[in-house]
């Protein structure tokens, strides 16, 4: 690709050759003032070159509740972080104790790049969420049609005599074609990554006993998969959100293959279908400059959005920022410092892989990271 710029991507031991093309963001006039650093270091005007940015608080763990189903037959278990509808996501945060954030901006996911979950509205008594059977997924990762981003199909029994227990899609539709039950397809969209399934799960990293402000962001996700007790002990990563506040998020899938491989979360085709549609917000990662606790080594990364934003979505299309002369290198924290670095010519931005790399990064308010830190 020789008329794009190729960048390197240093995480942990490895270095991973990246294309990037030209990505455009807000205009510095449609940003709120800045607020003042919540860094609790070295104020931006005086970061000397070559200066570390160490947050506190930079990894912590987290613990969300896990939500069991049936794909294909076999358990499944997956977390549910985000929904397009309010009324749900507040009723989906009563019954599992944890926030999950409204994220409207999902409604509009391609229908080709969704998947589908079905919850039972009656029939068999069980653990679902509606207090029924077990909700049934489409599919896992690794296999066609998969995608954590699931349509919501509410299935009903009509004929109350004939209800059981239902483990795969198939299944559902041979009762619906015998007429046993109703399927209401919805416009509703929910974020439920998958945590194991039949054969597989996300990585549980190495140093898992050893998490602190300077362990690597590679080389998994997670610590602790308990089907047990229900949870999954996610590391979640501090960085900015477009005000400059601090949030936390998580990495479950991404694409392209590669950087998925790298993070130990699957690779999603389905995600890049996201990349060129309203679903994926920009995110923006630093190549070079301040050192610190961001992904490549150097400062924390901004987020064109708060989880309590209407322009929230867990998918984040990535970009990353390079200082021209890293002897320049100040500290960011806001997208209006990012606009006004790029109008003084000192920062080009770049959307990563061709702006084909999407990753489903959750994101948390502080409150919420911490009433569920793992104990």
């Amino acid at each position: 690709m020789a008329n794009k710029t190729v960048l390197i991507l240093v995480a942990a031991a490895a270095a991973i050759i990246i294309a990037g093309t030209a990505v455009a963001i807000p205009s510095l006039t449609q940003q709120p003032p800045a607020p003042p650093s919540d860094n609790g270091g070295t104020p931006a005007s005086v970061a000397a070159p070559g200066s570390v940015l160490k947050l506190s608080s930079a990894s912590i763990l987290m613990d969300i509740p896990l939500i069991r189903g049936y794909e294909n037959g076999n358990e499944i278990y997956f977390v549910g972080t985000d929904i397009s509808d309010r009324n749900l996501a507040d009723l989906a945060t009563d019954i599992s104790g944890f926030k999950v954030n409204f994220a409207p901006l999902l409604a509009q996911t391609p229908q080709d790049a969704r998947g589908h979950v079905y919850l039972f509205e009656n029939g068999v008594e069980g653990e679902g969420p509606l207090g029924f059977q077990a909700p049934v997924t489409n599919a896992q990762p690794g296999s066609v049609g998969y995608s954590p981003l699931q349509q919501v199909n509410f299935v009903s029994w009509t004929d109350q005599s004939a209800a059981v227990e239902l483990k795969s899609v198939e299944d559902i539709m041979d009762h619906e074609g015998m007429g046993h039950l109703a399927i209401n397809q919805t416009d509703i969209v929910a974020n439920h990554p998958a945590i194991q399934w039949e054969g597989g799960s996300l990585q549980i990293r190495a140093d898992r006993d050893d998490i602190n402000d300077d362990s690597p962001y590679m080389g998994g996700q997670v610590t602790e998969i308990d089907t047990e007790n229900m949870k999954v002990t996610f590391v979640a990563h501090r960085g900015w959100g477009p005000d400059g506040k601090t949030i936390y998020y998580i990495v479950t899938d991404a694409t392209p293959e590669m950087p998925g491989i790298m993070m130990g979360v699957p690779f999603v085709a389905n995600d890049e279908k996201l990349a060129t549609t309203p679903v994926a917000v920009d995110l923006f990662q630093f190549m070079n400059g301040i050192n610190g606790t961001g992904p490549m080594g150097f400062q924390a990364g901004i987020g064109a959005a708060n989880p309590d934003d209407t322009n929230y979505s867990p998918m984040w299309k990535i970009s990353f920022i390079r200082w021209k002369d890293p002897s320049q290198a100040r500290v960011l924290e806001t997208v209006a410092d990012v606009s006004k670095a790029l109008g003084d010519g000192l920062v080009t931005i770049e959307a990563a892989m061709g702006g084909r790399h999407v990753v489903n990064c959750p994101f948390f308010d502080q409150q919420t990271v911490f009433e569920h830190a793992s104990t």
